[in-house]
């Protein structure tokens, strides 16, 4: 046995099991044939491999990945209108009958004139409460004349000058109470002595003892006498002085803003009120406000009308949408402003391009299956072609994926999206790269890391048509305990039972 086989053998040897089947699985698979075939390096090249598949070179560029929603519905008008007398009224005339063309500013039907007192009425209250108004906001602005001031400033020193009396009067006054105060505790007891001795009789001395208890009473009906007065004259003081502040100050802006928006709010309905006794006068005129055809005309003259009833539909035959359902699959890909190209069952060889412009929000279920309501504007074609409402219409909406991505075909791509390799060749030589990806449409898939520009990856094409990025066997899923391969000798552990593993060239 040579040297090299030794060695061979000696570190097969010390392989630990599941090396070691991976090793199997290896010499299985050359033995079989799988083999990658090396081709040139050059973007969509190929070349026969030894077991029969077709190998191709394709190099990573950017480019915009989309897809499409197919939608189907029809054609209807995109601009209506149900117009009203918005008065209650008998119809007076009719002007136009159904399929009439119009244009906007037309006097299309009329109610009978009324008797107009009532709003005359209300054009003057209106004029009342407006005046009213413009006096409320200018007294806001200029709450205080220089008249109102000076008041204040005197109202403010009369208060000081109160406030200073009433603190000398009540020291006055409480001094002069005890002054009493003392002077009949002095007799009282000098009556005592005198009764004492058998000068005064003791009435006397009880009339002393009185005359010193009602002199206590003054003197603690003075104290709250003076507890009252000077505390309100304080108050008065205070207030005055508030008052002048105020004056000085000026306006209150939020006082002003509340009498703008009265003020505003008046003219508007005088200004209503005008409009409404004129379209009296005129027998409140129903007018075209655009051009367009009269769809439907629902009164004749004669007949009774409120304010809601709908008097004339009127359409623009110019302007269409597509009305149409998707699937509760595809809504959550749609935005408003998408791309869509429409195309017609009755002008098949007409394509229309438009935008999504709405999309509800409320389901529609039939059968079992859910499906949204969506509107696609349409433009209206250059060439003469007379489109007409209710027309079937399919429309094929562009979903962008992603924009200027890295992007490669799927074929090229082994494992799964969590754990997705690709081979690469570099030099001559397949190289496998771990990547991870993004967006796909199903042929070509968005890859954010693990390539760059110009690499060139490697798709192998089977001879049965299977398509395979590279040579990779799948490990066991419950050949090992808990179906994993040990971990330990791989990067962050062993690969887990089910993954692809790639086995080299």
């Amino acid at each position: 046995m040579s040297q090299g086989l030794r060695k061979a053998f000696y570190r097969v040897k010390r392989l630990k099991l599941w090396q070691a089947m991976l090793l199997i699985a290896v010499a299985i698979g050359v033995v079989s044939g799988v083999s990658i075939g090396c081709g040139g390096s050059s973007e969509g090249s190929s070349t026969g491999a030894s077991s029969g598949n077709t190998t191709q070179l394709i190099t990573v560029r950017y480019g915009n990945l989309t897809s499409t929603i197919s939608a189907s519905g029809s054609l209807v008008y995109s601009t209506s209108r149900q117009l009203t007398f918005d008065s209650a009224g008998t119809v007076a005339a009719v002007y136009v009958e159904k399929d009439d063309t119009v244009k906007k500013g037309d006097v299309l039907a009329r109610l009978d004139s009324e008797s107009i007192e009532s709003l005359e009425g209300a054009v003057a209250r209106a004029r009342i409460n407006l005046r009213d108004a413009e006096q409320a906001l200018e007294d806001a602005q200029t709450p205080y004349s220089e008249s109102d001031i000076a008041d204040a400033r005197l109202a403010v020193e009369y208060a000081q000058q109160q406030l200073t009396d009433a603190q000398e009067r009540s020291q006055i006054k409480i001094a002069n109470a005890e002054y009493a105060g003392d002077k009949a505790l002095n007799k009282k007891n000098d009556s005592l002595v005198q009764y004492m001795s058998g000068k005064i009789s003791a009435d006397e001395y009880q009339q002393a003892v009185r005359d010193w208890e009602i002199a206590v009473l003054d003197l603690e009906m003075a104290k709250v006498s003076v507890a009252q007065t000077v505390p309100a004259a304080e108050n008065n003081l205070e207030n005055a002085e508030e008052t002048l502040q105020e004056a000085l100050a000026g306006a209150d802006s939020l006082e002003v803003a509340l009498k703008q928006s009265e003020l505003d709010s008046a003219k508007a309905a005088l200004d209503n009120a005008l409009e409404q006794l004129e379209s009296a006068k005129e027998g409140y005129p129903v007018v075209a406000p655009f051009d367009g055809v009269v769809a439907d005309v629902n009164v004749k003259p004669g007949d009774e009308v409120n304010a809601n009833t709908v008097i004339i539909e009127l359409i623009d035959p110019s302007a269409f949408e597509m009305s149409a359902i998707v699937d509760e699959i595809d809504v959550a890909q749609l935005r408003l402003g998408q791309k869509a190209t429409v195309t017609l069952d009755a002008l098949s060889d007409l394509e229309l391009s438009g935008n999504v412009s709405s999309i509800s929000a409320f389901a529609q279920s039939q059968s079992g299956v859910v499906s949204y309501p969506i509107s696609i504007s349409v433009a209206t074609p250059e060439k003469d072609v007379k489109l007409l409402e209710g027309m079937s219409a399919t429309a094929t909406i562009e979903i962008k994926l992603a924009s200027n991505a890295l992007l490669i075909p799927d074929d090229a791509i082994v494992g799964t999206s969590s754990r997705a390799v690709v081979m690469v060749m570099v030099d001559g030589q397949q190289q496998p790269r771990m990547v991870t990806l993004g967006a796909t449409d199903g042929v070509r898939t968005e890859v954010f890391s693990g390539l760059k520009e110009g690499d060139v990856v490697i798709v192998n094409v089977a001879t049965g048509g299977t398509s395979s990025g590279g040579s990779a066997i799948r490990t066991p899923g419950g050949n090992f305990p808990g179906g994993n391969f040990p971990g330990g000798d791989f990067p962050g552990g062993g690969p887990q039972g089910g993954d692809f593993v790639i086995i080299g060239q």
